[in-house]
């Protein structure tokens, strides 16, 4: 199920962001930033067989209206199964099938993913990173 985020949320996305990125997680404070500024642009999934409580948050995805991807994140336990898929393409629905995201240049298996539902690369940003360049690819709608 892919809903709002409520502030109730916040503890498992924190989890969910250490898992996903160790290296450069979001604050607290930049979560609550966007759940105010884009309320309906931060959206959270629960998984409908879910062993680990009824309402057990296990990724989200944070976009700005016009589709541009902030954050997406899935557990790592829950990787694999159709949830980042599921998330991108609610944005896709709601921006026609246009949407943009950043890229680390390292990262080959977000550069799969988007590639597989149809993003292209657009530019480069060198340095977006600080250590490493961002490769931007975009989706056009059909």
């Amino acid at each position: 199920m892919i809903r709002k985020f409520r502030y109730s949320d916040l503890k498992d996305i924190l989890e969910i962001e250490k898992r996903a990125f160790p290296k450069s997680p979001y604050s607290k404070f930049t979560f609550l930033y966007y759940a105010s500024a884009y309320p309906d642009n931060f959206l959270v999934y629960i998984p409908e067989n879910n062993e680990e409580g009824l309402n057990k948050i296990v990724g989200y995805i944070i976009f700005y209206p016009g589709g541009h991807i902030i954050s997406i994140a899935v557990h790592p336990a829950y990787r694999r199964r159709g949830i980042g898929t599921e998330l991108v393409g609610e944005v896709l629905k709601r921006t026609e099938g246009n949407a943009s995201v950043e890229v680390r240049e390292s990262n080959e298996v977000a550069k799969g993913f988007y590639k597989h539902l149809g993003f292209s690369l657009q530019t480069i940003i060198p340095g977006y990173y600080g250590d490493e360049d961002a490769l931007v690819m975009i989706r056009k709608g059909t």
